[in-house]
């Protein structure tokens, strides 16, 4: 018996056979990271999976094998967040290849901030190795009210190095302040950046003052405190907590010194009464300044509890001596400062309120090591050889905390610094046995080892391993980036 079928009935079965076979039809993903140890900070995953990526996305996360155009084998690796740096002066691609190579996705300028902001992130768009951003600078601003020159500086050097350093800005000022300030929010600074610690003219009024303006307008501070250890930590806190701003401590450690004890405690109980505060620290025992700044004034030796001999001329790698420390000092430049103990280090380290952030400079031959190894570190001495503390605990100091931090104020960063589906995949695949820093003092800027692989916005940057040439997919994170 035949049976015939009417047109529109014809129609329908095979429509209906076509969506059966679509639907069974496998994802192809753009890239596929299999076998690797996936450690999920937030979400607490620590299991062998398949990651799926399309375009910047992470689509998938399976325990079964994923179709891709493109493998990563991560067998024996680790697969985590790529790391979030909140504090890397080295904004070009120079310094961005060492920070890759020790597993950073996203380097920011969050603590002196970026005069030119506009232009530098219209620069480096489509052209960056790594995400980038940077917060509005008060120490820029400060000075043009001052001097009312409204022409950028060249440097970070010339900025502490003018007259404007050693004066206030006046009541009647304070106006213009917030207004270039404003300015620089609107074009997407995450925050304003404070570094009062160089700022030897900088009024309480002043700074009171700012801290309010970034209260209102719900931005947060970046802040190198002033001089003085805790009592510096207290009125930084004070300011933050009678205006109700958040606030960013930078490198406690290098701030805090002998009194690192009682202003961890600070930040600890600020945190747990629930005050939007945190605070960051680098795996080293030495800091990196500008020799002509305040620092240096009168009086130094004693304040940083170090000598001559333990201050180290970066362009060339010598200790100075009471002759060569003034001769510098008039012409200005880099200048390591070991002035930390082990024990502090590790204090900070091992704090619940600290993240890691590298506080790098730009490259030079004899650059303080931390512009290049400061992740890699943390993870070969302090958690593999030392065990001061877990790997769970490392990497959500490195990718989880830092994206916290920001999220309130940038809304992409809820996507980043986490491996889930749907979050940017800015991925570091590395060998745990492996990982530790090259860099030293002597030797200044060198690649760290044991990164394999580097993912931003889902493009790989390292392949086995190697830096690969003119791919650049870091993307702009400012304060106004759309979901």
């Amino acid at each position: 018996m035949k049976f015939k079928l009417s047109t529109p009935l014809l129609l329908l079965l095979l429509s209906a056979l076509t969506l059966v076979s679509c639907s069974e039809e496998p994802t192809i993903f753009d890239t596929v990271i299999a076998n690797g140890r996936v450690i999920d900070p937030e979400t607490g995953r620590d299991e062998i999976v398949f990651i799926g990526i399309s375009k910047d996305r992470i689509k998938a996360i399976s325990k079964d094998s994923l179709q891709s155009k493109e493998y990563i084998d991560a067998t024996g690796l680790v697969v985590a967040p790529g790391f979030i740096d909140l504090h890397a002066h080295g904004q070009t691609n120079v310094e961005n290849s060492y920070q890759a190579y020790d597993g950073v996705t996203t380097a920011l300028e969050l603590e002196v901030g970026i005069d030119t902001l506009s232009a530098f992130l219209k620069a480096r768009e489509g052209k960056s190795l790594l995400n980038f951003g940077a917060s509005a600078s008060q120490l820029a601003v400060r000075n043009k009210v001052i001097t009312g020159e409204m022409a950028a500086k060249k440097s970070i050097y010339e900025e502490l190095n003018i007259d404007a350093i050693d004066t206030a800005v006046a009541n009647n000022q304070l106006i213009e302040v917030r207004k270039l300030l404003q300015e620089k929010l609107n074009e997407g600074a995450i925050g304003i950046g404070i570094p009062v610690g160089y700022e030897k003219g900088a009024s309480i009024e002043e700074i009171f003052d700012v801290y309010a303006f970034a209260a209102e307008q719900n931005t947060p501070i970046f802040s190198h405190v002033r001089e003085g250890g805790a009592i510096a930590f207290q009125q930084a806190l004070s300011n933050a907590l009678t205006n109700g701003t958040a606030l960013h401590i930078c490198h406690l450690n290098s701030m805090a010194r002998k009194d690192v004890a009682i202003c961890l405690e600070m930040v600890e109980k600020a945190i747990e009464k629930g005050y939007n505060i945190s605070t960051e620290m680098y795996p080293y025992t030495a800091g990196n300044t500008e020799i002509g700044s305040a620092i240096f004034d009168e009086g130094w030796e004693e304040r940083l509890g170090c000598t001559y001999e333990d201050l180290q001329w970066v362009e060339t790698g010598e200790r100075l001596t009471p002759e060569t420390f003034k001769k510098y000092r008039k012409t200005g430049g880099g200048v390591i400062v070991h002035m930390m103990k082990p024990k502090w280090i590790e204090l900070c380290l091992t704090s619940p309120s600290t993240c890691i952030a590298s506080d790098g400079g730009s490259y030079s031959p004899y650059g303080h090591p931390r512009g290049s190894g400061t992740f890699s570190r943390v993870l070969g001495r302090y958690v593999r050889e030392l065990n001061a503390l877990s790997l769970h605990e490392a990497l959500k100091k490195m990718t989880l905390m830092p994206a916290q931090i920001l999220e309130p104020f940038v809304p992409e960063m809820k996507k980043r610094g986490r491996i889930q589906v749907g979050c940017f995949a800015d991925i570091v695949i590395f060998d745990a046995d492996k990982i530790i820093d090259n860099a030293t003092y002597k030797r200044g800027f060198e690649k760290s080892t044991g990164v394999q692989y580097l993912l931003v916005n889902g493009k790989r940057i390292i392949n086995n391993a190697k830096l690969l040439p003119d791919v650049f997919p870091g993307k702009a994170i400012t304060s106004n980036t759309k979901k």
